[in-house]
């Protein structure tokens, strides 16, 4: 089983930083769980059982409303940690996870993550920050759908929070493997819109994809886009 301390977020996340006792803690008695794309780590409305620590991969992380609506509220990367607002609070999930791309997540159960928090304060720490860091990817969201006046705009807003994402993973280009409806689905307009601006984009030569890699050609237009 790989060690926390060899992993490359060693140092850079919440529960990826912690010191050597609470490491060894979190080590024996989380365990290391595959995801294939598709599966569901946990649903909305779910008692809460564990958290879930993400090594690798992607998450689309969504909520569901009364008539059946769904809104994607982020995507979790490597780093996140996910399900920490419902295990302190001993309540049910409060949002759905779902593996966007092969995951590799370590699984570390309530009664465990309680003793943990109780035992080691730099963990304690290590949940407050996941917290702030939910806190923000919320901040986020609201600013992404009601900032932007007009659904190219917030559409151009999400891209560059994706390259952002790329650039702090060192990759050379934008791994979209969100459908047009999910897309839709983040930046609050419809899956219609959501291909005619990509196809707008394109021509524009605002931006340029093969397959699910998206590239940013003109960053600045979408930069005025974004801030209509």
């Amino acid at each position: 089983m790989s060690k926390c301390l060899n992993c490359s977020q060693a140092g850079t996340h919440p529960f990826c930083n912690l010191g050597q006792e609470s490491r060894t803690f979190f080590e024996s008695n989380s365990v290391r769980m595959e995801y294939p794309r598709g599966s569901v780590l946990f649903r909305e409305g779910d008692r809460t059982s564990a958290v879930f620590v993400m090594c690798s991969g992607r998450v689309k992380v969504s909520t569901t409303s009364r008539d059946g609506r769904t809104m994607i509220l982020r995507i979790a990367n490597a780093g996140d940690v996910l399900g920490m607002s419902a295990a302190l609070a001993n309540s049910e999930y409060e949002v759905t996870a779902e593996a966007l791309e092969p995951c590799s997540v370590r699984v570390l159960h309530l009664r465990h993550l309680t003793t943990m928090l109780q035992k080691y304060s730099d963990a304690s720490m290590g949940a407050a920050k996941a917290l702030a860091e939910d806190y923000r990817a919320a901040f986020d969201e609201a600013r992404l759908m009601g900032l932007p006046a007009s659904p190219a705009g917030r559409v151009a807003r999400l891209i560059l929070d994706w390259a952002d994402d790329a650039r702090k993973s060192s990759s050379a280009f934008i791994t979209m493997s969100l459908t047009h409806e999910e897309v839709a689905s983040m930046t609050a307009t419809t899956r219609e819109t959501v291909t005619r601006t990509l196809s707008r984009f394109r021509k524009d030569k605002i931006i340029s994809t093969r397959g699910v890699a998206l590239t940013i050609l003109q960053p600045r237009a979408l930069e005025q886009l974004s801030a209509c």
